[in-house]
């Protein structure tokens, strides 16, 4: 089994909120925030949102490993747009205020193995590279692009069964 996700914990108004950093992207416990804005999140109302505003992840939830639905900070917001009541305004306020610069702060004093997007400077460019366990990782296709005298493979390339003739 996966090593489950250590998340923050954040306290408003007596009630917990679960959230992460993964990606580089906020991610909050499901439950968590429905509790803070007064609804049960669980699937009927968190399957509206995009595929990519939603995730079940493994969580270390009160000191426990559990499946935990996530949302994505774009979608906490779109939730608490779409439910609107008087009190979501100061939870909002709070997320934005407190919790996501807590979040930010958090990540960098981690020393989280996620790979992170970078630029590399090289000759007479820049390369996309990805850092990941302290080392930049270069795309293969771009690699003949940093050896004297290559040209850079195209971006598409033809399937495999194209290029043995099948």
């Amino acid at each position: 089994m996966d090593t489950p996700f250590e998340p923050l914990r954040f306290t408003h108004q007596k009630r917990h909120l679960h959230a992460l950093i993964m990606e580089q992207q906020a991610w909050f416990c499901a439950r968590d925030l429905g509790r803070l804005m007064g609804l049960f999140l669980e699937n009927r109302l968190v399957r509206k949102l995009d595929p990519d505003q939603r995730c079940t992840l493994n969580l270390n939830y009160y000191d426990e490993a559990q499946e935990m639905l996530m949302v994505s900070e774009s979608a906490a917001y779109a939730l608490l747009v779409h439910h609107h009541h008087p009190a979501n305004s100061q939870l909002r306020q709070w997320i934005t205020h407190e919790v996501m610069p807590a979040l930010f702060v958090a990540r960098l004093h981690s020393h989280h193995n996620s790979p992170t997007p970078a630029r590399l400077e090289w000759q007479d460019g820049e390369l996309s590279v990805i850092h990941w366990q302290n080392e930049p990782w270069i795309r293969l296709r771009d690699m003949p692009s940093l050896l004297p005298g290559r040209e850079a493979l195209p971006a598409k390339t033809e399937k495999w069964s194209a290029t043995t003739g099948r």
